[in-house]
């Protein structure tokens, strides 16, 4: 909504339009060429055609509006029309109160299948006019190519750029082959590691990891086995080394996870609460959602350890969620200590676990595990009990 309500006194732009009605029965074809110039933009991003605001960015509302339109119509009409390789625009309708007025938003999905354009000529129902098949419509700052035009070569080549991530920098480019996430393969010839059969040059391997690190860690507990065995992943492009990461294999080596980034409530607080997360829209999570989502391969984890890590791993949309969740915890670190207490069953379910992997002392009492009980129990849970950030561990696990 803040963000609608920002674009309302922004000038329109390759992101937005304003519209003071919809589109009648007549005006179908212009529905149809605003919609694909949106589509077709060289940016990254959705975009937004705001209905019921007219160019002096004046509210008038179309709670009156007879045409009005909802995303499953508009989506069965887009299904209609003989798109090219059917990628069909994914589009989203929703209205919202402003000034007292209902204004529909018509959200345009950022999508790579572009150029969006027909294969054949079409004339919409009570249309004035036909689409004509290999018409190319796009948006350039704030103007739409024209109904009885294409869009020119310029403009066509950013979007075939687009397509094939050639307009993306080499990071930007890996995130978008690990989406691709049935072409990755596991193998293990002279290295070990993954390789992206659509294009070999994208190859990430395991490396042994020489530095003396921690066995078992918070987000380990939750398995069958406490044990973790560190490694380096290297992606690479051809020769040249994109990024390093670190990975564990939890569950007594029977998966493969990169290691959660620490973070902390109250960084400066005598005593530290800390916990285990990921940030979503970054390179190093599209990497862990890869590995999540393989299905085989000694390295892949069934549902009940993913589900079993993410109890105790928090996921963040992004850096932004993080520092608001964060600050709206810092006040209330009593309540967070309190609920990190573990139980005396907690403790013997942790010792009997680490006795399996460790030689740990069978007399371990809480008193003794005080200064790591933040250590070993705060995590997702704890943090959920505060604040309703909708980063439920059954949320978390269904994304996979």
């Amino acid at each position: 909504m803040d963000s609608i309500n920002k674009l309302l006194t922004t000038a329109e732009d390759e992101y937005h339009d304003f519209k003071a009605q919809w589109y009648s029965k007549n005006d179908r074809a212009e529905l149809i060429k605003d919609i694909f110039s949106f589509v077709n933009t060289s940016h990254h991003k959705d975009c937004y055609l705001i209905i019921g605001v007219n160019d002096n960015h004046e509210v008038v509302g179309v709670e009156n509006d007879s045409n009005r339109l909802n995303t499953q119509k508009i989506t069965d009409f887009l299904h209609s029309l003989p798109i090219a390789n059917a990628h069909t625009p994914k589009i989203k309708v929703t209205p919202i109160t402003v000034e007292n007025h209902t204004v529909d938003v018509i959200v345009i999905k950022d999508t790579l299948d572009v150029p969006v354009y027909l294969d054949e000529d079409k004339r919409p129902k009570y249309a004035n006019r036909p689409i004509h098949a290999g018409q190319i419509f796009a948006r350039e700052n704030d103007t739409n190519t024209p109904i009885d035009e294409s869009a020119s070569d310029y403009l066509v080549q950013r979007l075939w750029k687009k397509r094939f991530g050639l307009d993306l920098t080499i990071q930007q480019q890996y995130v978008s082959k690990l989406k691709d996430v049935n072409n990755w393969e596991y193998f293990e010839a002279d290295k070990i590691g993954f390789l992206y059969n659509v294009d070999p040059d994208y190859c990430m391997f395991l490396e042994e990891d020489d530095e003396n690190r921690y066995r078992v860690e918070s987000y380990a507990l939750g398995q069958f086995r406490a044990r973790m065995d560190w490694q380096k992943l290297v992606l690479k492009y051809r020769n040249r080394t994109i990024s390093e990461f670190l990975v564990v294999f939890l569950d007594g080596a029977r998966f493969m996870t990169l290691t959660p980034n620490l973070g902390s409530i109250n960084p400066l607080s005598d005593n530290l609460l800390t916990f285990q997360y990921f940030i979503a829209d970054t390179l190093e999570y599209t990497v862990e959602r890869l590995f999540l989502s393989m299905k085989q391969g000694p390295t892949a984890p069934d549902g009940l350890q993913k589900f079993n890590l993410f109890q105790r791993v928090v996921v963040f949309e992004n850096k932004n969620q993080k520092d608001q969740v964060l600050d709206e915890l810092s006040g209330k670190q009593d309540y967070i200590e309190e609920q990190c207490n573990p139980t005396q069953e907690e403790i013997d379910r942790c010792r009997s676990l680490l006795k399996m992997d460790f030689n740990v002392n069978t007399d371990l009492k809480l008193s003794e595990i005080t200064g790591l009980k933040m250590y070993f129990f705060t995590g997702l849970n704890a943090v959920l009990y505060v604040v309703p950030c909708n980063l439920s561990c059954d949320m978390i696990y269904q994304k996979f």
